[in-house]
């Protein structure tokens, strides 16, 4: 009976072992992805500002981001900064208003792991033409320890944007 009961008692202190092990873990994925999200926005506020240098700052040393145009490649950090430069030097007035900020997830196993979603909207006007645009996009976001982006990227139509607010 004593053994029954000792590995009764040891089954149960496995369950809690296990439980507190999982509540530890996502709590430190709910505060990273609570500070994850704080990123997200001030990045958001220092895009619109057309500030490269401090928008820069925000990108780690190793990045992978996908680009929103037609056919566009997984860049690296010099690519991917050379390609928002090229949003800041074509358009004006640039603003963005977020539908959201959702916690993201690991695409492989569908837990969360501190990344950031968000879905909104682009207004802004274009340098060249003087034509405005708003656009409904979609955006992620991966960061280290650091709170540096190592992932994201862009989902909206940017090769139809551009073609909307060319020059005629």
């Amino acid at each position: 009976m004593s053994l029954n009961l000792n590995m009764l008692l040891a089954g149960k202190i496995a369950e809690l072992l296990v439980i507190s092990i999982l509540f530890i873990r996502l709590t430190t994925l709910y505060t990273s992805s609570l500070k994850n999200k704080e990123i997200t926005k001030e990045w958001f506020e220092v895009f619109v500002t057309e500030d490269f240098e401090a928008v820069s700052a925000f990108y780690a040393d190793e990045v992978q981001y996908q680009s929103a145009f037609y056919g566009g490649p997984i860049m690296n950090r010099e690519e991917t900064l050379d390609y928002l430069k090229g949003w800041h030097d074509a358009m004006e007035n640039i603003t963005w208003e977020a539908e959201n900020y959702l916690p993201g997830a690991d695409p492989e196993t569908g837990l969360p792991n501190g990344s950031v979603r968000t879905y909104g909207h682009w207004s802004g006007t274009n340098t060249a033409s003087g034509k405005s645009f708003r656009g409904l996009w979609y955006h992620y976001l991966t960061f280290d320890e650091n709170g540096k982006i190592i992932n994201g990227g862009d989902f909206g139509d940017a090769t139809g944007l551009v073609m909307a607010v060319s020059p005629d």
